[in-house]
């Protein structure tokens, strides 16, 4: 049976990437601080619990961490661990610098000390923010970065670390740069989740700017399988971009949403009072774009879920797991970040 560790397992993608590799036939190790934005064991949806182990720890120390990667021995690390709430990095740059850093780094160096390290697929989970905005075209993985946020600044830089360390320590870390995801668990701090909320109490929901920012969506249940089909590969790349090349602006996915909610007769707001313009994020990145090719001929994976059938079921979840809603009230207020003068 296949041993996948996982490291960030509690956050959102890496959340519903351990409901998704739980329906399968492999034994999981998941390893979280748990911070503010966590989603506590109690609210996995495990399928094969008996195949599932947790581990609270914070990835600070290295020797601790070949430690625990020697005892599991696995076949796979994926690391999604990452502080990455763009308005949060503004607020507090230092400590998403640092934390960021720091433990992908630890994880990179336990990770060089494992005498089977070559046999070991690892793959460190980033963004497509890295790259920053681009006008026309889109990125593709040769391409320089060029971010905008303290957030994207230090994702970038764990991506230049790991590969460092593939060039100095014979590591063989490989990069994927997905796109923006949505879907269950998702902190209300993010762009989705504050639309749904502020609809549901009948408030007009905050467009950063004019709205015209453009970016690709994907169900957070497309990234889970395209991982893993990438798992799957035998071939050999070092760095691959997973996008939808389907962009959207945010006044756009605003509607969408407004729309969707008001057709279930969710919200009482009308087109007159659904949004209200607020000040823009500082270095407000205008387009992401991303080349998926490589993706797309590697895999031969085709997205399942399209943006309005993908929107329609993160409504529903969230009025479902009003347990889990619950529990994320009590750590976050829907206060503004982000802002600098």
């Amino acid at each position: 049976m296949k041993k996948i560790l996982i490291t960030g397992g509690s956050g959102f993608i890496g959340t519903n990437f351990i409901n998704f590799l739980s329906k399968k036939k492999v034994q999981i190790l998941n390893i979280d601080k748990l911070s503010l934005i966590s989603t506590k064991e109690k609210f996995k949806k495990i399928y094969f619990k008996k195949n599932y182990t947790f581990i609270k720890y914070d990835l600070k120390d290295p020797y601790n961490i070949y430690s625990i990667l020697k005892k599991y021995n696995p076949h796979f690390i994926i690391n999604f661990a990452a502080e990455s709430h763009v308005d949060r990095s503004i607020t507090d740059p230092i400590y998403f610098i640092k934390n960021n850093i720091m433990t992908s780094t630890n994880l990179f160096y336990a990770f060089s000390m494992m005498n089977n390290k070559n046999k070991i697929k690892f793959f460190h989970i980033s963004t497509d923010e890295v790259y920053g905005s681009i006008k026309k075209g889109s990125f593709k993985e040769k391409n320089s970065y060029n971010p905008s946020s303290p957030y994207s600044a230090s994702k970038g830089s764990t991506d230049l670390i790991a590969e460092s360390f593939n060039k100095t320590y014979n590591t063989n870390i490989k990069i994927l740069n997905l796109t923006n995801n949505y879907g269950p668990y998702q902190f209300p701090e993010k762009f989705i989740p504050t639309l749904i909320f502020h609809f549901l109490k009948n408030k007009a929901a905050p467009l950063y700017g004019n709205g015209k920012n453009f970016r690709e969506w994907m169900h957070v249940s497309d990234s889970c399988e395209a991982i893993w089909e990438i798992m799957k590969l035998n071939k050999k790349f070092d760095r691959m971009n997973i996008g939808t090349e389907k962009r959207y602006s945010n006044i756009e996915i605003l509607k969408i949403v407004f729309n969707l909610m008001k057709s279930k007769n969710l919200t009482k707001l009308s087109n007159s009072n659904y949004l209200k313009k607020v000040k823009d994020r500082p270095g407000h990145d205008l387009r992401y774009a991303l080349n998926s090719k490589l993706f797309k001929n590697y895999t031969k994976y085709k997205m399942k879920i399209n943006l309005v059938s993908g929107l329609n079921q993160t409504i529903n979840w969230y009025i479902e797991n009003k347990n889990w809603l619950k529990e994320t009230r009590k750590k976050y207020h829907y206060k503004r970040l982000g802002l600098y003068d």
